[in-house]
């Protein structure tokens, strides 16, 4: 053994590393490295072809941050209680990643409309397509969103949803992935219906959006034609404490219209267009908020779960009026920014996990763009200061840190939050099975299995094709057989649907994250789950 003191410690490190200790670099150049060992002029030779292509497959044995650190889980955020942890760097390098990873348009709800209007205050109400570019005409298959930015004398509170009271997820580290899987394909900047429907087969929870993504609701007749769902759940709290659960519903006074994919085709922006002559001919829009508490059966806080109305009746609390249209579409709409985890006093966040992660788009300083300024508040004294781009009195001269001996006007509320128990099972089902025998008539599951035939005989691969019949195997065995006998020579048989089916609740879940104890937490991390194994 060597007895220079330096190298002691490099031959200790390389006899616990074991295989590891031999020098990377040369198995790092002949493998993908996320390309780091090639600069831009022999990338981009390759790119052009005028040199070979090198090793282009990914070939490194597991996947990393951009650290290099090993990734735990792609599907699973840690938590405590189903409330995700700004501990977790991987959920926050994610999301980070993807929120700035354009910049000329926002990566989600990148073209829509905006209007302004009043529910007893003013507000602002986005309109937008989810997944699309602003290339894309609105009127193309894709859920839309429903954003309300209300401006309260306690501050701005944003409520933002879909035209549909379900998401796809509900872990927020799979919010790029979703949106990723209904965008263009980054090699060839087609839609790609292998990632729309792959994503679909692997996520059981993503059923119940996904039927309707394929119904007509995904084609609806412009933005007038829509209800308003908020996918989140709040908490009401009055002066006394008392609490109550609550989910916010729209409804359109002229109820709600649909085109078939094949008009919708042909009518290109006419959503944008018919809500902007509508209001300029003061035909002004109205629908009624409502909310309703309840203690469910089944997890109240779950994104991907609507709370029956039969079971729990909804109450009118008010009606919102649309009758502006924005002066200036980048000024007021495109730079819009919504963030539903802050919010007044009396309203509470809830262990719904998407509730608790939001980020802005528009980073630091959001709140000086006109849309976003809380200009109803009573008070207006931000703790936070400086930033790119500040044009306001900033601090005022005040001390720019707290505590300080000059200011302290912090008004008490509080924050709590409740266990949020997830399960993986076949109730997951339970929902948009009901909503495919019992609300759907005949003629909308007809245009629900052609919808769907149309999109997936588009997909390359078996392997997906028949991961997503099995999930709608689960929800109905004929809803499977109709899209699959609508297939033109599909490449494999009807019983690989079957047998892929029987166990279609735990596809991509990993058994070490399936609650088998009532204390285990299903999103992200069971509580305990380092303590023992069990």
């Amino acid at each position: 053994m060597s007895s220079n003191p330096i190298s002691q410690p490099m031959q200790a490190a390389q006899q616990v590393m074991g295989a590891m200790s031999v020098d990377p670099r040369p198995t790092q150049r002949s493998s993908t490295f996320m390309n780091a060992n090639e600069g831009p002029a022999a990338i981009i030779s390759k790119v052009a072809g005028v040199t070979g292509p090198g090793n282009r497959a990914d070939d490194a044995p597991y996947f990393t941050n951009n650290e290099g650190n090993p990734w735990p889980s792609a599907i699973h955020s840690k938590n405590v209680g189903g409330i995700p942890l700004v501990s977790d760097p991987f959920l926050l390098q994610k999301q980070q990643t993807f929120n700035r990873s354009k910049t000329l348009e926002r990566m989600v709800h990148p073209s829509g409309s905006g209007t302004f209007g009043y529910f007893e205050y003013s507000l602002f109400l986005r309109y937008s397509t989810v997944t699309f570019g602003k290339e894309f005409p609105d009127s193309g298959r894709n859920p839309r969103g429903f954003a309300i930015k209300h401006y309260t004398e306690d501050g701005n509170y944003d409520v933002v949803g879909l035209n549909w009271p379900i998401f796809f997820y509900r872990d927020p580290i799979q919010g790029p992935d979703v949106i990723r899987s209904q965008q263009r394909n980054p090699q060839n900047f087609l839609l790609d219906y292998n990632s729309l429907f792959d994503f679909l087969a692997n996520v059981p929870e993503s059923q119940h959006a996904g039927i309707m993504f394929f119904s007509d609701h995904g084609t609806p007749n412009g933005w007038r034609g829509s209800h308003g769902y908020g996918c989140h759940t709040f908490k009401w709290v009055n002066k006394d404490g008392s609490l109550v659960s609550v989910k916010y519903h729209c409804l359109n006074d002229a109820g709600q219209k649909m085109f078939a994919w094949p008009d919708a085709v042909k009518m290109s922006d006419h959503p944008k267009r018919d809500l902007w002559r509508a209001i300029e001919k003061g035909e002004s829009k109205s629908c009624a908020p409502e909310a309703d508490p309840a203690k469910l059966g089944f997890d109240p806080f779950d994104v991907t779960k609507v709370w029956p109305r039969a079971r729990f009746p909804m109450q009118e609390v008010g009606r919102l009026i649309i009758n502006k249209n924005p002066e200036n579409y980048h000024r007021d709409v495109e730079q819009a920014a919504f963030s539903p985890g802050t919010m007044p006093p009396g309203i509470e966040d809830s262990p719904d996990a998407l509730l608790q992660f939001h980020y802005h788009r528009l980073g630091v300083d959001l709140h000086q763009v006109p849309v976003n300024c809380p200009f109803m508040a009573n008070s207006y004294t931000s703790l936070n200061f400086d930033g790119p781009l500040r044009s306001d009195a900033n601090t005022g001269m005040t001390p720019h840190y707290t505590p300080n001996s000059f200011t302290h006007k912090f008004q008490r509320h509080g924050r709590g939050a409740l266990p949020a128990l997830r399960q993986c099972k076949d109730s997951e089902y339970d929902q948009v099975r009901d909503l495919y025998n019992k609300v759907m008539d005949p003629k909308a599951r007809d245009h629900l299995h052609s919808n769907t035939a149309v999109a997936l005989q588009l997909v390359d691969y078996k392997i997906i094709k028949v991961n997503y019949l099995a999930q709608q195997h689960r929800i109905a065995p004929s809803y499977a057989k109709a899209i699959f006998d609508l297939l033109p020579s599909p490449d494999f048989e009807f019983s690989e649907v079957e047998a892929k089916s029987k166990e279609a609740e735990m596809q991509t879940k990993e058994k070490m994250f399936v609650p088998t104890q009532p204390h285990h937490r299903m999103v992200g991390l069971p509580a305990g789950h380092l303590a023992y194994s069990t």
